[in-house]
């Protein structure tokens, strides 16, 4: 089939390191170009053939004008893969092709359209809309032994991502720790530790960022900005807190802890907390609990520290791979085309 993969533009193509949804959008289009479909990835990429074998057509903006070429490209595949929050739809101005979007309001062209977490698709009151997650190459990863009282906060350091309230819990724990351990006379080898680390660039907030960076200092927590790789920050993380505040459709850091057995502290917002219950790899808590302060979110959240995880790691990296790997998912997206 003729395969047009549309890709955001806020990080240029091919992805180095970590990348977003960009870097999704790129495996994608490289797994459905190995299973032998003529595959164009449209992004902030070079124009020409790619050596992970599909073809690059460059946009940079929503706005920047459709060309015959491009508009004949959109028009004339078999299918449009949209994962850039409807972008296709805008520019080619047309319901003369299928388009499969991440994100529908219902107003784009005629087709199926595809969600990667079934709280995003409910959101947008489409029950009918089948639910696929975002591929993920499973090259180089592997369970490793966690390093005792070592988290993990990853993630765009902005508001919603919620860095602010990983401080907040880890603060927490770690008094309960320093009064337990006051108590019984007692030091505790392994205290819990706290890496905040993110992209603090144009599409982060500047002010937010700052405010993290004193909290770690205040609170002995390591702060590390823009990593050229999150995903390396997560080898030995004994846990990850995502306590994001956005009905977060998919999540590359959440999806990348769980294939590497590594347990997640979520909120009750958006896919994350599906693929901790899908994989049996962590706790939920909710937001609104959360950000109160309220008793009983501290209790969940203490207990993900309790929570004797070392055992279960496997179990919950085995999941994650049935769920996330590139190859099952392309299969998956190759039966809603229609078949090869």
């Amino acid at each position: 089939m003729k395969v047009v993969v549309v890709a955001p533009v806020g990080v240029p193509l091919p992805v180095k390191g970590y990348g977003g949804i960009e870097i999704a959008a790129q495996d994608l289009a490289t797994e459905l170009a190995r299973r032998g479909h003529e595959v164009t990835l449209m992004g902030n990429v070079d124009d020409g053939p790619s050596p992970m074998g599909w073809a690059g057509r460059r946009i940079l903006t929503e706005a920047d004008p459709l060309t015959p070429d491009k508009y004949g490209l959109l028009r004339d595949a078999d299918v449009v893969q949209d994962l850039s929050h409807g972008k296709a739809a805008r520019l080619a101005r047309t319901r003369q092709y299928w388009a499969t979007t991440m994100f529908s309001d219902g107003q784009g062209p005629p087709g199926r359209n595809i969600y990667p977490s079934e709280a995003v698709r409910d959101s947008f009151k489409d029950p009918k809309a089948p639910v696929v997650p975002l591929g993920i190459p499973l090259d180089g990863v592997s369970v490793a032994d966690p390093v005792p009282g070592r988290y993990v906060a990853l993630g765009r350091v902005a508001p919603y991502k919620g860095q602010d309230l990983a401080i907040r819990v880890v603060r927490s724990v770690r008094a309960a720790e320093e009064q337990r351990d006051t108590e019984h006379l007692m030091h505790n080898p392994n205290p819990v530790s706290l890496t905040v680390a993110g992209h603090t660039g144009p599409f982060a907030d500047a002010y937010f960022s700052l405010a993290v960076r004193k909290m770690c200092r205040d609170n002995g927590f390591d702060f590390v900005p823009d990593p050229p790789d999150l995903n390396a920050l997560l080898d030995g993380a004994a846990g990850l807190l995502h306590l994001h505040r956005w009905v977060e459709s998919f999540s590359l850091v959440a999806a990348n802890a769980l294939l590497r057995g590594i347990p997640i502290l979520t909120t009750d917002v958006g896919a994350p907390q599906e693929f901790v219950r899908a994989c049996d790899g962590g706790f939920v808590v909710p937001l609104k609990d959360l950000e109160a302060g309220r008793p009983e979110a501290l209790a969940i959240a203490r207990g993900f520290f309790e929570e004797r995880w070392s055992s279960r790691r496997a179990g919950i990296a085995k999941r994650a791979r049935e769920l996330f790997d590139v190859r099952v998912i392309a299969e998956k997206y190759e039966t809603l085309y229609g078949g090869k």
